[in-house]
């Protein structure tokens, strides 16, 4: 039923229902964590700002399932872009570590340069080892060329650093221009895979 009411949603978005965004509202707080996924999406896929209030609201009070809450970000992230950034990357600070990657993901999946600094900032300031490689896989799904050259820098540098970049660069393997490119950059520098 959760499902349902879920796919009732997108419906509703794409048939531009005139009231959609009390319908998703409600469905925001809908007992089954599939329907408030669901409401998070459809939030996004409307392309309405008048969503954005409550993608911020849920995102502020949390939700049992980090998923909705990444879900959240992701939407936001795509309806209020620049001025999401910011909102967003300050969960990267959150106390509890599935907000902390669920932040770490939507960031990097909005491919927005502008994200860059902040996971940056986050990941030189994390101390926890699993914390720091979401954000260096946050950083490789950014896909710019700040977040690649980063990345090879840390390659470069050798060390733990070096072997966790290279484990989320490996992401680009089946991406034959920049799998080539990062191994050309590391054959200038006397290293190979």
């Amino acid at each position: 039923a959760a499902k349902l009411r879920g796919l009732s949603a997108l419906g509703l978005v794409r048939i531009n229902y005139p009231n959609v965004m009390l319908q998703l509202a409600q469905l925001l707080a809908d007992p089954v964590a599939d329907a408030r996924i669901a409401a998070a999406r459809a939030i996004g896929y409307s392309g309405l700002d008048t969503g954005v209030p409550l993608l911020r609201y849920k995102a502020l009070i949390g939700d049992s399932h980090p998923q909705v809450v990444c879900e959240c970000f992701a939407a936001l992230l795509k309806l209020d872009a620049e001025p999401a950034l910011a909102f967003v990357a300050g969960f990267l600070q959150h106390d509890e570590r599935a907000i902390q990657e669920a932040a770490a993901v939507a960031l990097g999946e909005s491919h927005q340069v502008q994200a860059f600094p902040f996971l940056e900032a986050a990941w030189e300031d994390a101390v926890d080892d699993e914390i720091r490689k979401t954000l260096l896989v946050a950083i490789v799904l950014l896909r710019q060329e700040r977040s690649l050259d980063f990345l090879i820098s840390l390659v470069l540098e050798g060390g733990s650093r070096s072997a966790e970049a290279l484990s989320a660069l490996s992401i680009y393997q089946g991406d034959e221009r920049i799998w080539e490119r990062i191994q050309r950059s590391l054959r200038e520098h006397g290293q190979t895979l």
